[in-house]
């Protein structure tokens, strides 16, 4: 995945192009960095909808190679380094999104199949819950 990055970015494009190659994560955008295993202030979360030249004083223009096996760490420590931006990934959690603190080391391919998992695990618990069996007796093959 490559993202192209200038001050006519917004973050939600970011969010949307990251969402597309991963969809059981998330990106969002913080005032304030984090340090590696820490969760991210939710009171410092940016709009989705401002551009980065809105809130960037260094203008920095630049294409941003994202794979899938990158750890956690990496790829946010890559947004602060070379575009000033502080980021936090979260993965699916059933019903909601969850930050990734503690797992930092994790790539994005493993972050990605955890989420997936539990929400697997949610829709076939919602299917379960609506299957009904019938009461009738199959026929005996011959």
């Amino acid at each position: 995945m490559h993202l192209e990055i200038n001050d006519k970015t917004s973050l939600r494009d970011i969010q949307l192009v990251f969402s597309d190659f991963y969809p059981y994560l998330k990106i969002e955008f913080y005032r304030k960095r984090h340090k590696k295993y820490e969760a991210s202030d939710e009171a410092f979360q940016i709009d989705p909808n401002i551009c980065i030249g809105d809130i960037k004083h260094t203008h920095v223009t630049g294409l941003l190679e994202i794979r899938p096996l990158y750890k956690v760490a990496d790829v946010e420590n890559e947004f602060q380094q070379r575009f000033g931006l502080s980021v936090q990934i979260l993965r699916k959690e059933k019903e909601g999104w969850q930050q990734t603190t503690g797992m930092d080391d994790f790539t994005l391919k493993e972050l990605n199949e955890i989420g997936r998992n539990s929400s697997d695990e949610f829709i076939v618990s919602d299917y379960e819950e609506g299957f009904e069996e019938s009461e009738e007796k199959p026929e005996k093959l011959l």
